[in-house]
């Protein structure tokens, strides 16, 4: 009788502690999916950075499930230990193109869990604005309208073609 009442009593923790972890990360998440205070709905979104970012980036473990170029947007599949505060997913590109045609651009995806230790397995969709990357191409080659292969480190597509208009 009294194994069943300690059973009882680690699985009545272990749910407290799980729906405790959960209410954090119901918390971090709004605050990731807010742009300028509003909310936004689908993807969340991540940062861009075109050239090094300083040493500055930690760069956690995740799984990249699926990478996609809509428009202007790359939207990536990714995976992860945790679950109870924000994760960042950042994407870093190179300062300067590949020669080739169509031009290639070296990028990674680095991921910062802010030391979250729980061991959840969430899959989450993340979305990166690339116009920053048409404005560089558009300034080099000085053309409104072009492509670019973004060879983007552990993507599991072969070939992600970023084209555009002006």
């Amino acid at each position: 009788m009294k194994l069943k009442s300690a059973i009882g009593f680690v699985l009545g923790l272990s749910i407290l502690f799980a729906m405790g972890c959960q209410q954090d990360l119901n918390k971090d998440v709004t605050s990731l999916s807010s742009v300028n205070g509003v909310a936004v709905e689908g993807p969340y979104v991540g940062n861009v950075i075109i050239g090094d970012a300083d040493g500055k980036s930690v760069n956690d473990s995740f799984v990249l499930n699926d990478a996609a170029i809509t428009d202007d947007s790359l939207t990536i599949s990714v995976s992860y230990s945790g679950g109870c505060k924000n994760h960042q997913f950042t994407l870093i590109t190179s300062e300067s193109f590949l020669g080739s045609f169509p031009v290639q651009l070296i990028a990674d995806i680095v991921h910062n869990a802010n030391g979250d230790t729980c061991e959840a397995w969430p899959t989450e969709d993340y979305r990166f604005d690339l116009t920053p990357i048409k404005t560089m191409y558009q300034k080099s080659y000085q053309q409104k309208a072009g492509a670019i292969v973004l060879q983007l480190k552990d993507a599991p597509n072969s070939e992600l073609v970023y084209e555009f208009d002006m």
